[in-house]
């Protein structure tokens, strides 16, 4: 889980296997002006003071077929709390993900050219009705992270990557971290 902290800042994705959260993928322009590259988003959620390692609940981890076990980290990037989950279990793949909740940063930020030259795909996609991105690494080809905007200076970060074995497409993983995004928008929705 350590190496997964780690690549939170060198990762992305693109493609929706069958059975995938439905979601709406275009590709993004790398732009530097003061126009907001997306959407609006349904309402603001803000994450300043919630623990990562509970935005999944037992049975949203039971879904998800990962362990209960949570893992929590600061993280090295930009200093926001995260929590690893996943599971080593059962047959392959086996996932990893990293629940980061960004509160000093806007999403904005992943448009930026230095941000957009260690990716190999940006895509647009919604995620709980947000807007969001699906991106993936140019040196990490497995990893696949989806950034979902959830209010100014501040998004919910899902990493996912493969516990084990790595392979050669992001695919599963973006899938992956799209599910868990999900769920966990669905427990950030419910909070008062």
């Amino acid at each position: 889980m350590t190496c997964l902290a780690l690549l939170v800042s060198a990762t992305a994705c693109g493609g929706t296997p069958q059975g995938a959260p439905s979601t709406t993928a275009t590709s993004v322009p790398t732009t530097t002006g003061t126009h907001r590259p997306l959407p609006p988003r349904p309402r603001e959620i803000s994450l300043k003071g919630v623990d990562p390692c509970q935005v999944l609940t037992d049975q949203q981890l039971a879904q998800l077929r990962y362990s209960k076990t949570r893992l929590p980290d600061t993280g090295n990037r930009l200093g926001e709390a995260q929590c690893s989950v996943g599971n080593t279990f059962g047959s392959s793949p086996n996932y990893g993900s990293l629940i980061s909740l960004v509160v000093n940063e806007d999403i904005t930020e992943w448009f930026t050219p230095d941000r957009q030259a260690g990716l190999s795909s940006t895509n647009k996609i919604t995620v709980a009705g947000f807007p969001a991105l699906e991106i993936t690494g140019k040196q990490l080809r497995d990893d696949c992270q989806v950034l979902v905007d959830v209010t100014n200076g501040e998004y919910l970060d899902v990493l996912s990557n493969p516990r084990g074995e790595r392979g050669t497409s992001p695919e599963p993983y973006c899938v992956e971290a799209k599910r868990v995004a999900e769920l966990a928008m669905q427990t950030l929705l419910a909070r008062k």
